[in-house]
């Protein structure tokens, strides 16, 4: 989701409300298959059951009649035969788990870590998506966020009331600090200094392994993945766009380490990309971490009690902890910082300590 992420690309930072609306309800759920020589010719549905076992032919049926199988350039149909080295995209229904978590609305406030005439600071909770997509419409932070200072709440003035604007994005499993507007002059600011990398954009995340440096900066280019069946996911890859992610070690624990990730360039998904290049996936990600079948799995409702324990975590343990920006007005500028989101800091309490290093 959330993403799109809080390493979200540059390009995001001009997307209009409604691009983003669209884009987040289709993004993080996109498989993306190419058509083997040796599978050419066969109908498209035949060639998705091959491909996606774990569904029924009739389920798949049911994808292409809604519009949810895009084949580049010509309709989509059960019985169209399939073009060897052609890519067909496959939108998959949004998981129950997050319609489940929709539904219930928890938490039902947003936590206020700053406000002033011109910005607020909120804590995103994991799991509620930035902006309306998919089948979260109601459930997200900018309605959350017009329910309490803007259109939606009590008493509103349009003479006078604020119409809230996000200054960046967090993915949808990604917590911690989330800057809004309440203006589209201060909007536009704080979007200049993002562009400009003016600001400082601090996140803890908990990796597997042992981090042995204490410090060290990941310099890598950052594209598309050149094979992945994940639509969205990323890689290390020759003429991607330069990024640079500086890690510092946090605290150590048996086979895990937390560090604290310092962004220099905001490509999207870039913390979980660099994080699993340098071999330190992070806990409870399901594209960048483990094993990227874990991602299809939750998508089709397959995660077993033994993935879940291997994930550790429903979500990626990622959580955006500081944000400073230079303040529109002047003057000192605004640090704000998120506590840990208690789901990421109770799992941080169950893990045994590393040992100590002997000389």
């Amino acid at each position: 989701m959330a993403a799109t992420d809080a390493d979200a690309d540059d390009r995001d930072d001009a997307r209009t409300d409604a691009a983003d609306a669209a884009r987040l309800s289709t993004l993080r759920s996109r498989l993306r298959l190419v058509v083997d020589g040796h599978e050419a010719g066969m109908r498209l549905d035949q060639f998705l059951a091959k491909r996606c076992p774990w569904r029924s032919r009739t389920k798949i049926e049911e994808l292409i009649r809604q519009g949810q199988v895009e084949m580049v350039g010509r309709s989509a149909r059960p019985s169209r035969k399939v073009w060897a080295h052609e890519t067909i995209l496959v939108r998959l229904p949004r998981p129950k788990r997050e319609l489940d978590l929709h539904r219930a609305g928890a938490p039902a406030t947003l936590d206020v870590l700053h406000e002033d005439r011109d910005l607020i600071a909120v804590n995103k909770p994991p799991d509620i998506p930035v902006h309306p997509g998919g089948r979260l419409l109601e459930d997200t932070v900018i309605t959350r966020l017009h329910e309490r200072f803007g259109v939606g709440a009590p008493g509103f003035d349009p003479e006078t009331g604020i119409v809230p604007k996000l200054c960046h994005r967090l993915d949808l499993e990604t917590s911690g600090v989330l800057l809004v507007a309440k203006s589209d002059p201060v909007a536009a600011e704080m979007g200049r200094q993002m562009r400009g990398r003016e600001t400082i954009k601090e996140y803890l995340a908990l990796v597997h392994g042992t981090v042995r440096d204490e410090t060290f900066v990941i310099d890598a280019p950052i594209g598309d993945h050149p094979t992945s069946l994940v639509a969205n996911r990323r890689a290390v890859v020759p003429g991607g766009s330069p990024s640079r992610t500086g890690v510092t070690v946090e605290r150590r624990y048996r086979d895990f380490t937390l560090v604290r990730c310092r962004l220099w360039t905001g490509r999207r998904h870039q913390i979980r990309c660099h994080l699993h290049h340098a071999g330190f996936p992070l806990v409870g990600d399901k594209i960048y971490g483990l094993d990227e079948s874990y991602f299809l799995a939750y998508y089709e409702e397959r995660l077993d009690d033994a993935m879940r324990t291997r994930l550790m975590l429903p979500r990626q343990a990622l959580h955006a902890e500081r944000l400073v920006v230079a303040h529109p007005r002047g003057g000192d500028p605004l640090a704000v910082r998120a506590p840990l989101w208690p789901d990421f800091a109770e799992l941080l309490a169950t893990l045994a300590p590393a040992a100590p290093v002997t000389s």
